[in-house]
């Protein structure tokens, strides 16, 4: 039984034209089944050029004449705003992600105070 993979790709800080031919090139390699799923990681780019985001387009090409799907993932506040300006948002799925800092729960002052003095604590809501 063959279990599908995905090829995760991160971006560097800087997208431009040399990035991404080595992007091509590193995922015409990379790509060796069908119907890859592919998911480009933006959470560290600040800065993408035309270049780049012809890149982006290309390797979209690439991977659909494999059939398979690419999605972007971790997407940094400039590369939205990039992406929403020429509408490139529309063509590519989101990988979903999770919040990194959801607290559990909460502690107070007050809550604190009550349990080291000998008082009885009453459990709060947590806001969420």
């Amino acid at each position: 039984m063959e279990f599908p993979s995905a090829i995760m790709i991160k971006l560097p800080e800087v997208f431009g034209r040399k990035e991404a031919r080595k992007l091509g090139r590193e995922l015409k390699d990379k790509i060796s089944t069908d119907s890859p799923c592919v998911v480009v990681d933006l959470s560290r780019v600040k800065k993408i050029d035309l270049a780049g985001l012809e890149g982006l387009l290309n390797c979209m090409d690439e991977v659909a004449r494999h059939d398979g799907a690419i999605q972007v993932g971790g997407v940094s506040p400039e590369a939205a705003t990039l992406l929403e300006l020429t509408r490139m948002d529309r063509l590519f799925h989101k990988f979903p992600s999770f919040p990194t800092e959801t607290p559990a729960f909460a502690l107070t002052e007050a809550t604190t105070e009550e349990a080291t003095s000998g008082g009885v604590v009453q459990p709060q809501p947590v806001a969420a």
